[in-house]
């Protein structure tokens, strides 16, 4: 299960929620289909819960994840103060972003109102998107939270730029604007080489251009406000790198997955795991139920 939230505070929260609800291990743990000592490591923070365990969790306490999360004092407060060593699991892999970022270009590139703070917001969108998605990064770049939103961390970003400028594949522009602003422009002179995402292309491009579709057409301004209300913005401070794992936060507009569904998908796998094969008896007597031939 993936949260913004460590093993020891989900443990404590599932164990004070349980005491409160006089649910004891052993119910809790029957509904997990684990040992009851597994509860107990659970609970002192020793063992992580899978997404599935995690989701009959919620159906136990009957509550939402936001409810959970929430349990007992705000987000913001349960959420561990700055924690170091995040995304570190998470790979930069510099050529997908680069052929990320040429896709972009010439996929929308030339719509006036794409400049830098556009392209930033639908580089972050594709590559949180695609983790939300598929549990896993599409290209790896890191993202901070800034004033006007997140941005591809530079220390990343620019030495990738530099050198694809410098063997002419993009060309960075600065050009007047509305209301007397300058706008900087990227602009691409060779076309994306998508082989570099292997098997995984088709994911790519549907990810990739479901967000060019839905967000390409948003001012600087709008893009800005849009990616202020998506949860992994909202539980960082500023100059704080974005905790890929926050993703799984998102609900309403900014979900990409019907969490639901992949509860009542992964139950009945469990269920199905658990059932004996069908004896001829039982396929006799059930085909000749009315309406069967």
């Amino acid at each position: 299960m993936r949260s913004s939230l460590d093993a020891g505070q989900i443990g404590g929260i599932i164990c004070a929620l349980r005491k409160q609800k006089g649910i004891s291990q052993d119910r809790l743990a029957q509904a997990l289909k684990i040992p009851r000592t597994s509860i107990s490591q659970i609970e002192n923070g020793g063992r992580e819960l899978s997404f599935v365990e995690f989701q009959k969790v919620l159906a136990v306490f009957e509550m939402s994840f936001e409810e959970f999360i929430a349990y007992g004092k705000p987000l913001k407060e349960i959420l561990p103060e700055k924690k170091k060593g995040v995304n570190k699991k998470i790979k930069f892999e510099a050529e997908k972003f680069k052929q990320l970022l040429l896709y972009i270009l010439q996929k929308c590139g030339g719509k006036p109102n794409v400049g830098e703070t556009v392209l930033y917001k639908l580089l972050y969108f594709c590559d949180f998107n695609y983790f939300e998605m598929y549990e896993k990064s599409l290209t790896g770049m890191k993202y901070k939270k800034m004033k006007f939103g997140p941005i591809p961390d530079q220390a990343l970003f620019n030495p990738v730029v530099k050198e694809m400028r410098g063997v002419g594949m993009i060309e960075k522009v600065s050009c007047p604007y509305m209301n007397e602003t300058i706008q900087t422009r990227y602009v691409n002179f060779v076309e994306a080489d998508l082989s570099v995402f292997g098997v995984d292309v088709d994911k790519m491009i549907k990810v990739v251009d479901s967000v060019i579709e839905r967000l390409s057409g948003m001012s600087a301004r709008q893009i800005e406000d849009h990616s202020h209300r998506d949860s992994p913005w909202q539980v960082h401070e500023y100059e704080e790198e974005i905790d890929y794992g926050t993703v799984f936060l998102r609900s309403g507009e900014f979900a990409n997955r019907d969490y639901e569904m992949d509860f009542l998908d992964a139950s009945a796998s469990d269920v199905l795991a658990h059932l004996s094969p069908l004896s001829h008896e039982e396929y006799d007597y059930y085909m000749s139920l009315p309406g069967k031939k």
